[in-house]
């Protein structure tokens, strides 16, 4: 068990069929419990279990109740981490209650069937399904919860258990319909890349009338600011020969500062309609990119739906040897990576990128070759438990040192 200090009251959350575990407390005992909260504290830590972000209450409901109308933010608090952990927080703080035969027995039972809800939880279905036929005993099982899926799995397919086959039909039906999925998602994803190019597109146009726009706007500034020197220019001439100038040229000095003043105006609302056209750009260029955002949402999209299929696929027939799936998951890999050449070939590239692929390069060929490795190697054994609990032990996963990262 490990002390986790105080939490935050905000952070715990209750599960029904935790709570039913534990039987409600008479208006004294709960009245009593709040007067030793607001004397002395909370004496007793509350027993969690990890959930996400937050905490799941294994024992003292009550308390954190108490707790919340005595006005307490925080709580002392230890964690379950164990399996054994947090049955012994379900049911030992219950049994040390004051309890019947009958109720004995009931809390025996409740005991019984959150194990086997646990088991369930943790175990992958062939194991469970394996252990419930009393094909595999309690020891064995306990030692199994301790590693993650991907290894129970292996385990499962060393054992030397007669496990069911199945028809080749229900297979081949199996295949037609993820081999459908697939092709029918690769369209979509395909459909939404062609709306996403074609919105790049738009954007780059627009981006170039902006550019024209802003250009032909400085143009017009140059050109309205040599109007405005003139102007003074002009005017500071016309008021040091003033005296001299007959009134014929006065007129013709006053008709050309007007015709100054009316081309300065005319300059004036050329350069106000440039900047509309302008702001009307950018709002078009944000259209443009909040377009672009949701096609990318729905790119997103389709590839989690990809990676469900994918899910699928695994839970339903991945675990079958097959020839031709191993080919059909090659295929996919194949023209994955063939997409990725057709969309290099679209764009242009750093050295970063350059060495990105240079990486990925050698750990794909690694791959491929223990792919092949394996394929010419592995042959089907029949093994015992023991066997396979020393075989589990000499295969703990290493991460390959020349395996990169996603950039």
């Amino acid at each position: 068990m490990k002390y986790l200090g105080c939490v935050k009251v905000s952070l715990l959350r209750e599960k029904p069929e935790y709570t039913a575990l534990f039987p409600p407390l008479s208006d004294a005992e709960y009245h009593d419990l709040r007067e030793s909260i607001k004397e002395a504290g909370i004496l007793n830590d509350l027993i969690l279990e990890k959930d996400g972000d937050g905490y799941i209450i294994l024992a003292g409901h009550h308390r954190k109740k108490a707790a919340i109308e005595e006005g307490l933010e925080e709580v002392p608090c230890s964690l379950a981490e164990t399996r054994a952990e947090i049955l012994e927080a379900l049911f030992d703080n219950a049994s040390r209650r004051q309890m019947t035969e009958a109720e004995r027995k009931e809390k025996v039972r409740e005991k019984e069937r959150v194990q086997d809800r646990m088991d369930e939880e943790n175990l992958i279905p062939e194991l469970y399904a394996l252990y419930k036929e009393g094909k595999i005993d309690r020891r064995s099982i306990d030692k199994f919860l301790r590693e993650d899926h991907d290894l129970q799995r292996s385990i499962f397919y060393s054992l030397s258990i007669e496990r069911p086959v199945v028809p080749p039909e229900v297979l081949e039906k199996h295949e037609q319909e993820i081999s459908s999925l697939e092709s029918r998602h690769k369209e979509d994803l395909d459909l939404e890349r062609k709306k996403l190019a074609e919105a790049e597109a738009e954007l780059a146009a627009a981006e170039e009338e902006k550019k024209k726009a802003q250009e032909a706007l400085e143009q017009h500034g140059k050109e309205l600011e040599k109007i405005r020197k003139k102007a003074k220019d002009t005017l500071a001439e016309y008021q040091k020969n003033k005296e001299e100038i007959t009134e014929e040229v006065k007129q013709v000095f006053e008709k050309d500062l007007e015709n100054l003043r009316m081309e300065r105006e005319r300059r004036e609302a050329a350069m106000k309609e440039k900047q509309n056209e302008i702001a009307k750009l950018n709002g078009e260029i944000e259209s443009f990119k909040n377009r672009i955002y949701g096609f990318e949402g729905q790119v997103a999209l389709w590839r989690h739906e990809i990676a469900r299929v994918s899910e699928l696929y695994d839970k339903n027939i991945a675990y079958y040897s097959n020839p031709a799936l191993l080919e059909v998951q090659l295929q996919v890999i194949s023209e994955f990576v063939e997409s990725l050449v057709r969309f290099s070939e679209c764009h242009k590239w750093n050295s970063e990128a350059s060495r990105t692929v240079e990486r990925y390069q050698k750990s794909i060929d690694n791959l491929l070759r223990r792919l092949v490795k394996e394929v010419k190697s592995r042959q089907k054994e029949a093994v015992s438990v023991e066997e396979s609990e020393k075989a589990i032990a000499a295969q703990a996963p290493v991460k390959p040192d020349d395996q990169p990262t996603a950039p």
